[in-house]
């Protein structure tokens, strides 16, 4: 667990301290906080290994399967539109995606599901989190009253590295 620790701080140094990120490196921080999200997150049932569903065409996918195939706590889908939802612990929707939180929520209704947007304009608006860049690092908003609504509670040191709603 220190370990987890010392390494999840190490990746945010990285992560925040990058200027001009590529969107590949963009690509790659993205899944590393989402993988680290499911860490920081705990699922009413308890549960350790979680299933992330990758909305629509993004390089996250390709960059979280990597992270997941090399711990084993982690499955992630591509899934093709809101009606997977409900098969996943955690959603990403990259931009492409944005028209369509309204019916990922329906779809989700009352699950423990973590939304996670790429969009943090959609914070707080049906995304439990949300990447936004600032002074060319990555940050994420956290809509915490919106994750414990869904029975789930987020750690304090997640609530501290993100910026609240």
């Amino acid at each position: 667990m220190k370990q987890n620790k010392i390494i999840f701080g190490l990746a945010l140094f990285l992560a925040l301290g990058l200027s001009h990120q590529s969107q590949a490196q963009e690509s790659k921080f993205k899944a590393l906080f989402i993988y680290k999200f499911a860490e920081y997150i705990e699922w009413p049932s308890g549960k350790k290994n979680v299933t992330v569903g990758v909305a629509g065409k993004s390089g996250v996918s390709k960059e979280l399967s990597n992270f997941a195939a090399s711990k084993g706590n982690m499955t992630v889908l591509d899934i093709a539109g809101p009606n997977e939802a409900g098969k996943c612990d955690i959603i990403f929707l990259p931009n492409s995606e944005d028209s369509e939180l309204s019916a990922y929520n329906s779809a989700i209704g009352s699950k423990s599901v973590l939304v996670v947007s790429e969009n943090s304009d959609l914070t707080g608006k049906g995304s439990d989190i949300g990447f936004y860049l600032e002074s060319g690092k990555l940050r994420f908003l956290i809509d915490e009253k919106s994750i414990r609504n869904k029975k789930m509670i987020p750690s304090s040191k997640l609530l501290a590295l993100g910026k609240p709603i």
